[in-house]
């Protein structure tokens, strides 16, 4: 199957706006202390990516940040007036000897651009981030670099103001799928007519099966079984691929069982369950968030029995499209990664880039040799051959389980 990719446009040009003048700094290591400022800018004209929403930040420190030895990190910027400018929600812990900071959510928050208001992302120059950043270093003396992964170089036509510092392309691109019209108007688009006739033809078989349907979940029993099914499969699929299991780390399943169920009563949770299901299996899941205008594909499993081989995952992105078309999502996206199933409806490329900022001076000792390495390995991933044999070389030296006797 042959894909042609749209590229996303860059970044958004800048608007010659009188950048608005910073005149304080606030850190705080707790969740509630952040709340008012957090209100004032989701009031306003303001913009950030759903992994940066009040509830993520506020569930993954009730469940995760426990267990990981971290600390909450969040840095609020105020004009004259004490009007909130950007709010940063961070999480320091230590790499090594260093003192860092990276995004909340870590490998589980798959685009990352904390809360700027427009205006101020949209005319801020590098000198006006650099002082912001200046002013953090002199605030928390102790922390060496930001190291912070997966950003876009725009969001909702913001800038984002950390692309102004020196950065690298991320391991992974995103792929997005634009909508703006009726969802059955979108397939219609994106996929051509023998291609959605072969999906129907497997969505007629699949409809065989006793109880078959589409549902998103909307009661707490519908996530507790489906998130039952889904731990169970992907950590199977997982352990058959010898890859390492990212939901079995301390605090991670119950993260996500608490951000499923947070606001699903109100019929908008903060992560949603998309489930195709027949035979009394779960046939395929995609999770979901959203900030009202973009939105994004998370976690994901497929069953492993003979059902796999009608696509329930691709039936199930479909039916995932229509749904967020219809009820008037501008965009889809898959997250970033260069899976076949990503780029059969969203073949729009969405560039990402990694920082490593410093803010002491064993911080600027070491940046530059961690941008080179992050540089590097993502140069790699990118390169088929390269990733080949890294690949390879990685299993190869894999400890081997003990054989039973």
């Amino acid at each position: 199957m042959n894909i042609a990719f749209r590229m996303s446009p860059p970044t958004v040009p800048a608007q010659h706006l009188a950048p608005i003048e910073l005149a304080q700094i606030e850190v705080f290591d707790e969740f509630e202390s952040a709340v008012q400022a957090w209100t004032e800018l989701a009031a306003c004209d303001s913009v950030a990516s759903p992994y940066q929403s009040r509830d993520w930040v506020r569930l993954w420190q009730a469940h995760v940040i426990p267990h990981a030895g971290g600390r909450l990190f969040i840095v609020v910027g105020r004009d004259a007036a004490g009007t909130p400018l950007f709010l940063w929600p961070f999480v320091r812990g230590n790499l090594g000897p260093l003192r860092v900071a990276s995004f909340v959510g870590g490998k589980h928050a798959t685009i990352n651009m904390p809360l700027w208001r427009r205006d101020v992302a949209n005319s801020w120059a590098v000198s006006d981030l650099r002082n912001a950043l200046r002013s953090v270093a002199a605030h928390v003396p102790d922390l060496d670099l930001f190291i912070l992964c997966n950003q876009p170089l725009a969001w909702h036509g913001a800038r984002n103001p950390f692309a102004l510092l020196p950065h690298f392309r991320s391991t992974e691109d995103n792929f997005v799928l634009p909508l703006g019209m009726p969802g059955a108007q979108v397939v219609e688009r994106e996929i051509s007519t023998t291609m959605r006739g072969r999906l129907r033809n497997k969505e007629r078989k699949l409809s065989k099966l006793a109880g078959y349907r589409y549902v998103r979940a909307r009661t707490a029993a519908e996530v507790t079984a489906q998130l039952d099914a889904f731990f169970r499969q992907k950590a199977a699929k997982l352990t058959a691929m010898g890859v390492k299991n990212v939901f079995a780390e301390p605090g991670i399943e119950d993260f996500v069982r608490a951000a499923c169920r947070d606001g699903l009563a109100e019929g908008n949770a903060l992560v949603e369950l998309h489930v195709l299901e027949g035979d009394g299996e779960m046939l395929a899941l995609f999770s979901g968030i959203h900030d009202g205008r973009r939105f994004t594909s998370n976690f994901n499993s497929h069953t492993l029995t003979d059902h796999a081989r009608f696509s329930p995952g691709l039936i199930l992105m479909q039916h995932m499209i229509v749904n967020a078309a219809d009820r008037g999502f501008q965009s889809f996206d898959v997250g970033p990664g260069a899976a076949r199933y990503k780029s059969f409806f969203c073949k729009e490329l969405e560039p990402l880039f990694d920082s490593v900022v410093p803010l002491s001076r064993r911080g600027r000792l070491v940046a530059w040799p961690l941008r080179l390495l992050r540089a590097a390995k993502s140069e790699i991933k990118r390169n088929p051959a390269l990733w080949a044999v890294a690949s390879r070389v990685r299993r190869w030296l894999r400890p081997t389980p003990p054989a039973e006797s």
